[in-house]
């Protein structure tokens, strides 16, 4: 990716972007359903949860700098573009520009798939 002074290349960031959010549709799905049975206070698997968390935001910090980056250099209509090029709602591009992490207690307004 560019190193945030230059205009970066629409096609590329957008590719690095939709690539990023597509790796991450099948992990929230099964954070999703894990951190649900926790919620409920239902057997789960902790340690699993654990994982998901961490790589989840780990990918989160990647794809939010590319989001960031987007969002400073594009202007909104190549961003609806990009949006759906990547499969994005606006409300999950506005999760990414959080500086949030994915948790139980805050994930679900943070995950979307």
């Amino acid at each position: 990716m560019t190193n945030g002074t230059s205009i970066p290349d629409f096609d590329e960031i957008a590719s690095l972007i939709k690539e990023m959010f597509y790796v991450l549709r099948d992990p929230y799905m099964q954070w999703a359903d894990i951190a649900r049975c926790a919620i409920r206070g239902l057997p789960h698997d902790a340690q699993r949860l654990t994982e998901l968390e961490k790589y989840i935001n780990s990918v989160r910090v990647d794809l939010r700098k590319a989001i960031l980056i987007a969002s400073e250099h594009f202007p909104e209509e190549q961003l609806r573009t990009l949006r759906s090029y990547a499969g994005m709602s606006k409300s999950a591009w506005r999760s990414f520009k959080k500086n949030r992490v994915v948790t139980t207690r805050n994930g679900f307004t943070l995950v979307s798939y």
